[in-house]
């Protein structure tokens, strides 16, 4: 369980953790059903700014320990498994904080590197087994050239999930030659040369944050090959303004399943800090305390909130629209994934959804006859209402 307390001035760091702290226990279950090694590799570990005491407010700490208890629930089930951990740390100060560190976790094999992350890259690279997974995160202070790890990016049974700076990308990726690194990148796509500079300079607000991100997105998905970039949003702690995207890579459909259930809980926690943030404020202003207020209470108005609840609205939608298209009807293990896809929900949720929609009638699922069953089954054919 993350405290809220060791974040005080960094609760950017908080949502990023938030996203750690439940995709790693819900995704290595499933990586070793049919991988012997999980490996997590970490570019830029730190640690940095570490408040926790024992660096379990820390990306690698949550992922090594994470890793150490899935081994444990493995070897209750009489399964061995291998668990392989290499992090990567410029500063000398920080490097040997992170040595000591990793050796709480000696059920890990662990493997630290000194220098930069592109000296080392191919280096991690060749010593990951080909049939191991491997979570790669990326999560630099500024913004390096990505195309230096596509050799961690690129392999099969691999998922990313990288820091997208997007402040600095809002600030230069109008301007040609401001940034190499980024332009570099950014300009992967085939696409009239410098076209999306001209398109991002006509674009402001919501409509360039998204141009911006999208692209950022669709040029990490063709490196890779990778048939899934979504991106969760971290906003300034005191403006309703990104600060950062954290892409997300998978080519399966259960790696984006797991990839929603961790960013709908990652937003929670940012609504939660943000409008508690708020609350405060106006207390300090008015000089008064509001006796029924919840101090947790997350206020619907807050960017975060909108975008679960407008991702929901939205994947109903996504569902009727999937049927629009297809009158014969689609089976369900096809229509999740896409809502998914396009829309900030959960499995859970659009299984709900779906069930709202076939007891109000518009829809129809024939295989669904059981009132015990809450959710579609994958092979439920979805019809439209008639």
């Amino acid at each position: 369980m993350l405290n809220p307390g060791w974040y005080e001035g960094r609760e950017q760091a908080l949502v990023k953790h938030t996203f750690l702290d439940t995709y790693m226990p819900a995704q290595i279950p499933k990586i070793v059903r049919w991988a012997g090694e999980f490996t997590y590799v970490d570019l830029f570990s730190g640690p940095w700014q570490s408040k926790s005491g024992d660096y379990s407010d820390t990306s690698f700490g949550i992922a090594l320990r994470r890793m150490t208890e899935a081994k444990a629930t493995q070897a209750k089930l009489g399964r061995k498994v291998r668990m392989v951990a290499h992090l990567v740390e410029k500063d000398t100060h920080n490097f040997a904080a992170l040595t000591e560190a990793v050796k709480r976790f000696p059920e890990v094999e662990t493997f630290c590197y000194s220098g930069v992350a592109e000296q080392h890259a191919a280096t991690i690279a060749s010593l990951i087994p080909k049939e191991a997974f491997r979570f790669v995160v990326i999560d630099p202070k500024g913004v390096p050239d990505v195309r230096t790890f596509k050799c961690l990016i690129q392999p099969d049974k691999t998922e990313v999930l990288l820091n997208f700076m997007f402040q600095f990308a809002n600030r230069f990726a109008s301007s040609q030659d401001r940034m190499p690194p980024l332009e570099g990148w950014l300009g992967g796509l085939s696409d009239e040369e410098g076209g999306w500079r001209r398109d991002f300079l006509m674009l402001k607000g919501a409509e360039r944050e998204a141009a911006i991100t999208d692209r950022a997105r669709q040029a990490l998905r063709k490196m890779g090959n990778y048939a899934y970039a979504p991106a969760l949003t971290v906003d300034e702690t005191a403006a309703e303004r990104p600060l950062y995207k954290l892409i997300f890579l998978s080519r399966h459909p259960i790696g984006l399943l797991v990839f929603r259930d961790a960013h709908v809980k990652a937003l929670e926690t940012q609504a939660t800090y943000k409008s508690v943030r708020r609350q405060e404020a106006r207390r300090q202003q008015s000089g008064m305390d509001d006796l029924f207020a919840d101090p947790t209470a997350i206020n619907p108005g807050e960017r975060s909130a909108l975008e679960i609840s407008d991702g929901l609205n939205a994947g109903r939608e996504k569902v009727l629209e999937l049927l629009a298209q297809k009158p014969e009807g689609l089976q369900w293990k096809t229509v999740w994934p896409a809502v998914l896809d396009a829309c900030v929900v959960t499995y859970n949720q659009i299984g709900d959804c779906v069930r709202e929609l076939r007891e109000a009638a518009q829809i129809e699922v024939p295989d669904w006859t059981s009132s015990a069953i809450k959710r579609p089954k994958d092979d439920y054919w979805i019809l439209p209402g008639r």
